[in-house]
C-alpha cells in the first residue's frame, strides 16, 4: 500500500512537472541545441557568420558566439511561440546590422545601445528589471553611458529585445503570434518605428527559418 502511494506521489509530481514545460506545438527547435539556432540567426542576419571588417570589432559577435544567449533569453522571457522569436531576432538584426553593433554610432547617441539598439530610458528600465544589476545600477547614478555598459555584455546584450517585446508590447503579442506582416507592421509600431522593406526583409527570412 506504502509503495503504491508512493508510486500514486511521483506519477502527480511527474505530471505537474510536464504541464508547466512548454508544449511541442509552443517550442520550437531553435531550443534543441546551439547550432540549430546558429543557423537559423545566419539566416535571418546573412552577414553574423563572420566580424571581419567590423568597423568595432568589440562590439561584433557571430551567430555562433551569439545563439546560447539567444536561447537562454526566450526561456528567462518565456517566449516559445516560433513567430515571436522570429519577430525579435528579425527586430534585432535590423537593428544591430546583423550583430555588428551593440551602441548607436550612426548617430552617436549617449545610451542607446544593446542589440535591440534601446533607447536610453528603456536600457534604465530593462538594467533595473535584473536584480543581479542592482548595485551597478545604484553605482552609475542615472548615467545613461554607466547604464548602456552593464547592458552590453552578452547575458543582457542578447535578452534586450526579448525583455522589450514581453514588458513593452504585452497588447500586440496576440497579433504577432498570427504570424502576417500586419502583426509585424504592430509590432514595429510598440517599438516605435514605421515598416520599411528592409525590416520586412529581415521578418521574411526570419519566417522562412522558422518554417512558417
Amino acid at each position: 500500500m506504502a509503495m503504491f502511494s508512493r508510486l500514486l506521489f511521483l506519477t502527480s509530481v511527474y505530471s505537474g512537472l510536464v504541464a508547466a514545460l512548454p508544449t511541442p506545438e509552443t517550442t520550437h527547435h531553435f531550443f534543441r541545441r546551439d547550432s540549430s539556432a546558429a543557423g537559423m540567426i545566419a539566416a535571418i542576419m546573412p552577414t553574423s557568420t563572420s566580424c571581419d571588417g567590423a568597423l568595432y570589432p568589440d562590439q561584433c559577435a557571430t551567430n555562433v558566439q551569439a545563439a546560447p544567449f539567444f536561447i537562454a533569453a526566450m526561456q528567462t522571457y518565456q517566449i516559445y511561440n516560433a513567430a515571436e522569436i522570429a519577430a525579435v531576432l528579425a527586430l534585432t538584426g535590423y537593428e544591430s546590422g546583423d550583430l555588428k553593433y551593440r551602441h548607436s554610432e550612426f548617430p552617436v547617441v549617449a545610451g542607446k545601445g544593446t542589440s535591440n539598439m534601446q533607447s536610453p530610458t528603456f536600457n534604465a528600465e530593462f538594467a533595473a528589471s535584473v536584480p543581479a544589476l542592482a548595485s551597478g545600477v545604484a553605482a552609475a547614478n542615472g548615467d545613461a553611458d554607466a547604464i548602456l555598459a552593464l547592458l552590453t555584455v552578452d547575458d543582457y546584450n542578447f535578452a534586450s529585445g526579448a525583455w522589450f517585446l514581453t514588458s513593452q508590447c504585452a497588447s500586440i503579442r496576440s497579433q504577432l503570434q498570427a504570424n502576417t506582416d500586419a502583426g509585424f507592421t504592430a509590432y514595429m509600431g510598440c517599438v516605435g518605428t514605421t515598416i520599411n522593406d528592409s525590416r520586412l526583409d529581415y521578418w521574411h527570412r526570419a519566417q522562412a527559418a522558422f518554417g512558417l
